[in-house]
């Protein structure tokens, strides 16, 4: 019998067990191994970084949306907004205290120095800016993303029971077509030209359609099923057809000849350009429309961090940090950087069942405002 507590039969262990591994190939990617490259995109066109927000996005449509039809409209959002403040202030106190030991040490320490280069230019008015989630280091700019997207969800719930998602989906898709022209930077310019800022990699009118795509589905998906039975075969046939394109073509299995050049610039991450989303949107819909299922124990130790995800992902950035100026300070061995790349995920592990152990010491109460990755968690495909 595993140590781990096994979820409540409501919980999805896959949708947890998806959530987990992306946070491994996170960890792998963002340490500096030899096998950083081989995890970066290792199912096709698409990150782990897509993965878990559309994952995060379907669980908020599923907690809140459920929040929503069981109460009103208030009350379902005073529990998003619980969560943001709550993710708000988990990013704060990393970024302060990231930023303020790398002031400390940079001198000293030149990975530090490299890492944080713009906070270190303009240490005071980056310092300023971080509360307002305008100054995001490298590696702290998915959970700024996060904080806006939850603030904004209650009035997507509300606009997409009033109207239906079909216009809120429209809406949002037209964002997503200005960030891949860059449409907003023509007009308004630059603005860290007047004030140290750094609003991440993510083109935020970009992602927030993947956030509003994945709030759409796991809302829906309290209703009726996604797919209708006799569908299924055919859409799993013509997803799983993209799927494997997408898969020969990132590994260099399909000949170069019969893949036009041009249409890498389609594949930006940051603006998710339409292969990449394409790509990504055909692996989200043979997973719904196949909805393997697996034995529990094989998923078990992946869910275990899917089911905290939130402190893992926050855990996991320092030890990168840490893991990263290590091997770029020291001359070790590809052993050796394993190794160190290793006992980050090690100590993922071991931070999650800390945390299980003490959930499970804590009185069985029903919380005021619960965690979102408490929340129930559905099958992919209602039966």
């Amino acid at each position: 019998m595993p140590r781990w507590r096994m979820p409540q039969k409501q919980r999805d262990m896959r949708l947890d067990a998806l959530r987990g591994m992306l946070l491994i190939i996170m960890a792998g990617v963002h340490v500096p191994t030899l096998l950083s490259h081989w995890l970066q995109d290792p199912l096709g066109f698409m990150s782990d970084a897509e993965g878990f927000v559309f994952l995060s996005a379907v669980l908020a449509g599923r907690a809140y949306g459920g929040v929503y039809q069981r109460t009103d409209w208030k009350t379902m959002a005073r529990r998003a907004c619980d969560r943001a403040k709550k993710v708000y202030l988990v990013h704060v106190s990393l970024v302060l205290a990231a930023v303020l030991v790398a002031w400390r040490l940079a001198d000293r320490v030149a990975p530090l120095a490299n890492h944080f280069h713009d906070f270190l230019m303009h240490p005071w008015g980056s310092l300023a800016l971080v509360p307002l989630l305008l100054h995001q280091p490298p590696l702290f700019d998915i959970l700024p993303l996060y904080v806006r997207m939850l603030g904004a969800t209650p009035w997507l719930l509300m606009a997409a029971r009033r109207w239906s998602w079909k216009p809120v989906l429209a809406v949002s898709a037209v964002g997503w077509v200005v960030a891949q022209f860059q449409l907003g930077q023509h007009l308004v310019g630059d603005p860290s030209r007047l004030l140290p800022l750094s609003l991440g990699s993510f083109h935020f009118l970009a992602w927030q359609f993947l956030w509003v795509c994945g709030l759409a589905l796991g809302e829906t998906m309290l209703r009726r099923p996604i797919f209708r039975e006799e569908q299924r075969r055919g859409v799993t046939l013509v997803a799983g057809m993209v799927v494997v394109a997408g898969f020969v073509c990132r590994h260099g299995i399909w000949p170069d000849a019969w893949f036009p050049q041009g249409l890498y610039a389609w594949m930006d991450k940051w603006s998710l350009g339409p292969i990449r989303l394409l790509n990504f949107g055909a692996w989200v819909v043979l997973l719904v429309a196949w909805n393997p299922r697996l034995p529990r124990f094989s998923l078990a130790p992946m869910a275990l961090l899917g089911r905290n995800s939130l402190p893992v992902f926050a855990f996991h950035l320092p030890l990168v940090i840490v893991a990263t100026t290590l091997i770029e300070t020291f001359p070790f061995s590809t052993a050796g950087q394993l190794f160190i790349g290793g006992l980050v995920i090690v100590q993922m592990f071991a931070w999650a069942l800390w945390l299980e152990s003490t959930w499970q010491r804590k009185p069985r109460e029903v919380p005021a405002t619960p965690a979102l990755e408490k929340a129930p968690a559905p099958e992919l495909v209602p039966a």
